[in-house]
């Protein structure tokens, strides 16, 4: 298998990099990856795809409460048994990570096991978990490091029921009660389906608010719909230390009411991420250009270093794995001599708490603040057909719609609102108006039908809602 030169050797696995090697492959480069733990990355082995699998187990547990009222009726009340769902987690990881094995041969890109250290030379030495160590060169080096939880410095983080994103998927029981310590989207999710399961929450944020990107209107309605499911949600809230207290944990924090004091028997760390910089230490001291470990790139993905290259987690950007893994396409079209640039002008975001929310663009008070003229509506799932059919009927669509009808931005809070926003997203990168929306037929009933009756509200003109204001008047 190993070779002692490559044309382009990638360091990381994970969504970013193995994209970046099959696309490499494809363009006809001899390709190397390297990856220090599993193939797939933290996406596949402990982040995205292990959380839907347990937030697709909390989502059917959670609507199984209104069963009845669709004339279904269980014999007993619905119990939830730790071991079987993470037994069938392991079971979707193992399938996603044999996957990515098979791509790679498939595509005759070369795997070491081990960790990947690079020096300018683009010399790579693979260390192997027993000490043994491999060595190569590349003419190209992607650099697909990846990102770890960021567990902030303070007293306690390190004692026993601490837990972060990466570690939380393999508990021997249900926790009765978690305190997560983050209020952005891994803490919102993982609050969302903890809570489902049947476990007491509460969601300590430092910031103002939760889950601060998110359009106003669109964070109001999930936090209040999260705050009646029971969860308790405490802003402005800046985290000291975590200790035992008996048999729970006792986190204390400075908040708008002075010091406060919370108890659980778990606390989740889901502060945020920092980039994996393990194995990039050469690099560092021959003048690899950084901010505290963010690699900074061109638009072409292109280092301060000749040849070498930074994607995915590593670099400044969005942290979403579909960007990582455009961001690793780019990178080997430009290491193998077909010139591309990454645009992050249209990035779709997708947050899988449930209703699930998306959104793609500007926010509301952006839109406003830049384009004085750009008009917003939004319509209600209420009125739609298929999700009232459904019982999904919370949340909205909403489109926020330039002078010209370009799409400026959209929002939706609602059942599947993680695809729907793929229409909105392509409309944008193909720079279409509202029109081509309005213009397309939409199956009926289909939830697809809000995307189009969102833009119709944003003319005033509606078909499934009374307008604001009469026709003719219009």
């Amino acid at each position: 298998m190993a070779s002692n030169h490559y044309d382009v050797a990638i360091i990381g696995a994970g969504p970013g990099g193995y994209v970046a090697a099959i696309r490499a492959a494809q363009l006809g480069a001899k390709t190397a990856i390297v990856e220090k733990q599993y193939l797939g990355g933290t996406c596949l082995n402990v982040g995205c795809i292990p959380s839907k699998a347990m937030l697709h187990i909390a989502e059917v547990l959670h609507n199984l409460e209104s069963v009845d009222d669709l004339g279904i009726h269980l014999p007993q009340a619905a119990t939830f048994d730790m071991s079987k769902a993470v037994v069938f987690k392991d079971k979707v990881v193992k399938r996603m990570t044999g996957g990515v094995g098979t791509l790679m041969k498939a595509n005759n890109v070369d795997v070491f096991d081990g960790l990947g250290t690079v020096d300018a030379s683009r010399k790579v030495t693979v260390t192997k978990e027993g000490g043994d160590k491999q060595e190569f060169t590349a003419d190209k080096i992607i650099l697909a490091n990846g990102s770890v939880p960021f567990v902030p410095n303070m007293p306690g983080v390190d004692g026993k029921n601490i837990m972060n994103s990466d570690t939380c998927w393999n508990l021997p029981k249900l926790p009765e009660s978690l305190i997560c310590v983050g209020g952005g989207v891994i803490g919102a999710e993982l609050a969302c389906m903890f809570n489902a399961l049947g476990t007491k929450v509460a969601i300590l944020e430092m910031l103002p608010t939760v889950l601060a990107p998110l359009d106003e209107e669109v964070r109001r309605l999930l936090v209040r719909i999260l705050t009646k499911r029971g969860i308790q949600i405490v802003t402005n809230a800046r985290v000291e230390s975590v200790a035992d207290d008996g048999k729970q944990k006792k986190v204390v924090a400075q908040t708008e009411k002075g010091e406060q004091s919370f108890n659980a028997e778990y606390v989740l760390m889901a502060v945020s991420r920092r980039p994996n910089t393990s194995g990039l230490e050469q690099l560092m001291e021959q003048g690899l250009d950084n901010d505290r470990g963010r690699v900074r790139v061109n638009d072409k993905m292109e280092t301060n270093l000749p040849g070498i290259y930074a994607i995915g987690d590593l670099v400044h950007g969005a942290g979403l794995a579909h960007v990582a893994s455009t961001e690793g396409e780019i990178a080997s079209d430009n290491a193998t001599g077909h010139e591309a640039h990454m645009d992050y002008n249209v990035v779709p975001n997708p947050i899988y708490t449930f209703p699930e929310v998306a959104f793609v663009g500007l926010t509301e008070a952006q839109a406003k603040e830049q384009y004085p003229e750009a008009r917003v509506d939004r319509f209600p799932w209420i009125a739609i057909g298929k999700a009232v059919a459904m019982d999904e009927t919370e949340g909205f669509t909403k489109v926020i719609m330039g002078k010209y009808g370009e799409i400026l931005g959209a929002h939706i809070i609602g059942p599947d609102a993680t695809n729907l926003i793929t229409e909105f997203s392509l409309a944008m990168h193909g720079e279409l108006t509202g029109d081509e929306i309005r213009e397309t037929i939409h199956p009926h009933p289909t939830l697809s039908e809000g995307i189009r009756e969102a833009v119709l509200s944003v003319e005033g003109r509606p078909i499934h809602m009374p307008p604001k204001q009469p026709a003719r008047s219009r």
